[in-house]
């Protein structure tokens, strides 16, 4: 709670254009001095209540439809943005990156990322369904969404992603320097990306923590479609990677997050069709940057600021890993069902 607030009197400070409006919804605990979930329009160095809501659960696809949609109902615009501020946990299964902390088995939760209430987290092909419009960007203030299969479940929702692959502080973005940048052409979203960056290594220790990626979510099809092509042609000839040689983004004992780039490069052995994925990749992904470490634990040597999940070995994991349109279009060669 501390932290939202920290954020929200950081756009106090922020330059937001007339033309523009900057909107915040805040749940905050019941024990704050903001009593129930409302929506805050951040006017002339003001947080201004424009609407409230009775008790409900936020991590759920259907509170943040009709948020979005009062939203949009009392300050429409031409084009929209959004940012999404909580717990994050890339595509899995609610509770099951604790649950990997303790090296025991995931929940047997359907398919579950962002956001965190009372134990529940929002299903993220439900987060894609709710949302409703496409949006000039989709900016995850929030751990390890910055994944191939997040950001394909989403294909349809957003025009450019930022995410990161791996854990993020509770800071969170740099709202004041951040903002601007969101209001302004899409051109200058890496702008935001690079003062998030900056914040970070200006930090010393474990603070000095943060990886970031701007995904133009138009060159999404195109790699998927390359790299399936890749994958088919290989078939079972794939032989599995040695995981110790591969960029690992998060800190379980078994990590399940790779850097993509670095996975393909331990797979892919024909450099004409490595080359041909990179320079898509390079399309993909319009600006990315990492800090040395994770946490002051985890090196980061490597990073194309998109992470993969590599198969566990446990099994139910691995099943609801099925479950997702990335696999189902581009793994198993089947017909993922269209979230646009």
């Amino acid at each position: 709670y501390k932290n939202a607030r920290a954020d929200i009197a950081e756009m106090l400070e922020a330059e937001v254009p007339a033309s523009g409006k900057l909107v915040v919804y805040l749940d905050a605990p019941a024990w704050s001095e903001d009593t129930c979930p409302q929506l805050l329009h951040i006017r002339q160095g003001r947080a201004i209540p424009v609407k409230q809501y009775g008790p409900h659960n936020s991590a759920s696809g259907e509170v943040l439809r009709l948020v979005i949609g009062d939203a949009m109902s009392m300050f429409p615009a031409g084009s929209y943005g959004l940012v999404l501020w909580s717990h994050g946990t890339g595509w899995l299964p609610q509770g099951a990156y604790d649950d990997l902390t303790k090296s025991a088995a995931p929940s047997s939760a359907q398919p579950q990322s962002f956001g965190r209430e009372g134990g529940s987290e929002i299903d993220i092909a439900a987060l894609a369904e709710a949302l409703p419009t496409r949006f000039e960007f989709i900016l995850f203030d929030a751990c390890l969404m910055g994944s191939i299969e997040v950001l394909y479940q989403l294909r349809g929702k957003a025009c450019t992603i930022v995410a990161s692959p791996t854990e993020t502080l509770v800071a969170g973005f740099p709202y004041t320097e951040a903002i601007p940048s969101l209001f302004a052409s899409p051109a200058a979203y890496a702008q935001a990306a690079q003062s998030y960056m900056r914040y970070y290594k200006r930090k010393t220790g474990s603070e000095q923590s943060a990886t970031i990626a701007v995904v133009d979510v138009g060159e999404l099809e195109e790699f998927a479609n390359l790299l399936s092509k890749v994958l088919r042609a290989k078939e079972a000839h794939i032989t599995p990677p040695d995981r110790e040689k591969i960029q690992k983004y998060d800190l379980l004992e078994e990590s399940v997050f790779y850097d993509l780039e670095d996975y393909l490069a331990n797979i892919i052995e024909d450099p004409a069709q490595l080359l041909s994925l990179r320079q898509q990749l390079s399309k993909l992904v319009i600006y990315h940057d990492f800090t040395p470490y994770l946490l002051a634990k985890l090196p980061i040597v490597r990073s194309c600021g998109i992470s993969i999940y590599l198969p566990s070995g446990n099994a139910a994991l691995d099943a609801k890993y099925r479950q997702l349109d990335w696999y189902i279009s581009i793994v198993s060669g089947g017909e993922a069902i269209s979230n646009g």
